[in-house]
């Protein structure tokens, strides 16, 4: 099921993000712990590292509010109208409601990209069942299903 494969891959992506920011916050803190003692008006950049700490972290937060959002999705609904969950097939590209990470890849031919209902696309996408046709970006758009 294809759901079940973009699913899976949204979570891998987030996983690996939360990774990513995790490393950056280690190496900072590492390299704040082997900052040497500068005089009192020098602080030898621990502000930066400690803001650049506090960044991770705000995305780190943001990442698992994310994932949060997705695991409250429940991919075995199928839909007859577009809304939050669904996947959207339209002549061209696939559009995954869920979180917005942009493009998909799950090793076919197809596009799909992951978007959130705060997308403006999706303004275009909601309520639309399969037949119905839309604009965005001067592109015409025909919804070939929703699932």
């Amino acid at each position: 099921m294809i759901k079940r494969q973009l699913f899976v891959k949204c979570m891998e992506m987030l996983n690996l993000q939360m990774e990513k920011y995790k490393k950056e916050i280690q190496t900072v803190r590492e390299a704040l712990e082997n900052e040497s003692s500068k005089s009192e008006d020098d602080d030898g950049g621990k502000s930066d590292m400690l803001t650049e700490i506090e960044k991770y972290s705000k995305y780190m937060e943001n990442t698992e509010n994310l994932k949060n959002q997705l695991k409250r999705i429940d991919i075995t609904q199928e839909h007859e109208v577009v809304t939050n969950g669904s996947l959207v097939e339209t002549e061209n590209n696939f559009f995954f409601i869920t979180v917005a990470l942009g493009k998909i890849d799950v090793g076919d031919s197809k596009n799909y990209y992951s978007i959130s209902t705060d997308a403006p696309i999706y303004t275009h996408l909601k309520g639309k069942e399969a037949g119905d046709n839309f604009k965005f970006n001067n592109l015409d758009y025909k919804i070939i299903q929703v699932y």
